[in-house]
């Protein structure tokens, strides 16, 4: 992002410019992402629960919309296009419900060609699709993993991100 706004968490600066999340607070936005995408996909609109610990962006928790949550610190061109890629899913009235394993792995994986810093997040998936008529859809248990690119410049934003099977 280029709008001048700050990471959604605080960062220390050097006198070369902010100094690149640590491996916590990294870990810490890729849980954050999961859950907040997790929660759009289920149509739960709600603050983030107290009891939800590992939510480490704790300026936005009292934020109900999974949605505007994602607004304050993932790219909006990347948010845009999940949008597009999500529009069937939202009109078909079919709603997520999440059932995510164990984190299995975290792993900072450095710098890509442009500078961005990468982290994987594998977790277990076991969730189920509820269509409209709230029939449930099992879907196929199986791992995950989330790739994460973080502009650790500019505040640590969500330059991009991916979600494949392991």
């Amino acid at each position: 992002m280029t709008d001048g706004r700050r990471g959604p968490w605080d960062q220390a600066t050097r006198a070369d410019g902010p100094m690149p999340p640590t491996t916590e607070a990294m870990r810490g936005i890729c849980f954050c992402l999961l859950y907040d995408l997790c929660c759009w996909l289920a149509s739960v609109r709600r603050p983030v629960p107290v009891d939800v610990e590992e939510y480490t962006l704790v300026a936005l928790r009292e934020i109900g919309d999974p949605r505007q949550r994602l607004g304050r610190y993932v790219n909006g061109t990347l948010l845009l296009s999940w949008e597009r890629v999500l529009e069937p899913f939202f009109e078909s009235g079919a709603t997520l419900e999440p059932e995510l394993g164990e984190a299995g792995s975290f792993q900072e994986r450095g710098r890509d060609a442009a500078g961005r810093l990468r982290a994987e997040l594998r977790f277990g998936n076991r969730s189920s699709v509820l269509d409209r008529s709230q029939r449930r859809h099992q879907l196929e248990p199986q791992d995950w993993m989330l790739t994460v690119l973080l502009s650790a410049e500019q505040g640590g934003y969500v330059e991009n991100a991916t979600i494949r099977r392991a």
